[in-house]
């Protein structure tokens, strides 16, 4: 299945894949140091990282990744960052949510959008390309719909349920605005044909 003829199917497709976001938080949230999303900028927004480069809990792997390579003259992508940290290591819970993607699996972590936290309208992949390298999946953890969380994908508000895996067609214009301590799992994943048929074989069909 290519990623066009997955899109078919949807921009938003939830999956089977689930976990309990209480026993994710009560694993995760209080026995690591949560770093700023995107340093450069001054918006209230924390991870957790489930792969970094090499396993570490430094938070490069939550920065601008374009910036970063300009600064330090390297060529990371999503999927440079597919090491598995701690945060997955200590979390079987996590895993039941992650190990579908295991070894197509690149730069992914536990988002944290404070009240005030917000990412602005854009799309993850800018500019067409003929290869579509990675896509997102997505696991809405804590409090991730109207009226904590302000999901618009594409013009529309997305309503999500908690702890359920969803494949989220990212190229499409969307943003994120929150009005309370919101908890997410975001999953880059390669785009591929195994990977198309994972999502493929675990729709979850109404």
């Amino acid at each position: 299945m290519s990623y066009s003829r997955l899109l078919t199917y949807g921009d938003v497709i939830p999956l089977r894949f689930k976990c309990s976001p209480e026993k994710v938080r009560q694993e995760c949230f209080n026995k690591y140091q949560w770093k700023q999303y995107n340093p450069r900028k001054n918006i209230p927004r924390y991870g957790l990282s489930i792969t970094s480069l090499k396993g570490e809990l430094d938070g490069i792997d939550l920065d601008s990744i374009v910036e970063y390579n300009k600064e330090n003259n390297v060529h990371h992508t999503e999927m440079s960052f597919s090491t598995f940290t701690d945060v997955y290591h200590n979390s079987p819970e996590l895993r039941k949510v992650v190990d579908p993607w295991k070894g197509h699996l690149g730069r992914s972590h536990i988002l944290h959008l404070p009240p005030g936290g917000y990412f602005p309208p854009h799309k993850d992949l800018p500019i067409y390309t003929p290869e579509q390298g990675s896509l997102r999946i997505l696991v809405p953890l804590i409090d991730c719909n109207v009226p904590d969380l302000y999901f618009i994908h594409d013009g529309k508000t997305l309503t999500f349920q908690d702890g359920r895996a969803y494949f989220v067609n990212t190229n499409k214009t969307h943003s994120l605005f929150s009005f309370n301590d919101v908890y997410m799992i975001v999953l880059n994943v390669a785009s591929n044909e195994i990977t198309h048929k994972i999502i493929g074989d675990n729709f979850l069909h109404s």
